[in-house]
């Protein structure tokens, strides 16, 4: 045979040598980043809810929530259906109650909560400027209060209807500002006659 066969053979069995080389080597190593073990809750508990009271022993807000699994590994409880209320006074010492209610959510160790499709904001007593929000995601900083979201936003109001993209808000001041706003439109009071 000539050496131009034997150099041939030897590449084509060098290249079947190095493709069946990896299979039989052991298993492939394992991400330190992914551990399967993460992905099985601690816990799961059904109707549970949680109370947070301010230093002069009144409430200060309430999760609630249909169905909780919690993962201690990375610090995250996943709700269903939660409600988040809070009861806080505003600047006149009037109480203001807010209901806030999702199909899912998270709640983060660091104390966040991020509320997800179908989301609503209710003011419970309905004497507030905006009565309700609705967009499909919030994050919630439950010490601050503070609120955001980059999605799609409708507020309604007595007289009014906002939309926008985007929104940061702060329950406890009363403050609320539309990133992107889109449309407002205008419901006039009508003379009782």
């Amino acid at each position: 045979m000539n050496w131009r066969i034997w150099t041939i053979l030897a590449a084509i069995g060098v290249a079947l040598v190095l493709l069946f080389w990896r299979p039989f080597s052991g298993p492939a190593p394992t991400s330190d980043l992914f551990d399967p073990s993460e992905l099985q809750p601690d816990f799961v508990a059904e109707g549970l809810f949680t109370k947070l009271f301010n230093p002069a022993g009144e409430l200060q807000h309430r999760i609630e929530s249909r169905r909780m699994a919690h993962f201690s590994v990375i610090g995250l409880t996943e709700l269903s259906e939660p409600k988040y209320i809070t009861t806080l006074i505003d600047s006149d010492g009037q109480v203001q109650v807010w209901q806030l209610v999702a199909d899912s959510g998270r709640y983060h160790n660091d104390e966040r909560l991020e509320l997800l499709d179908n989301v609503r904001i209710t003011n419970v007593q309905g004497n507030a400027f905006i009565n309700a929000i609705e967009t499909d995601y919030l994050m919630i900083h439950l010490v601050t209060q503070d609120i955001t979201t980059d999605h799609p936003v409708l507020a309604h109001g007595p007289q009014f209807e906002v939309r926008g993209q985007g929104l940061r808000a702060n329950l406890e001041a009363q403050q609320l500002e539309l990133i992107n706003h889109v449309q407002t439109t205008y419901y006039p009071q009508r003379d009782p006659q």
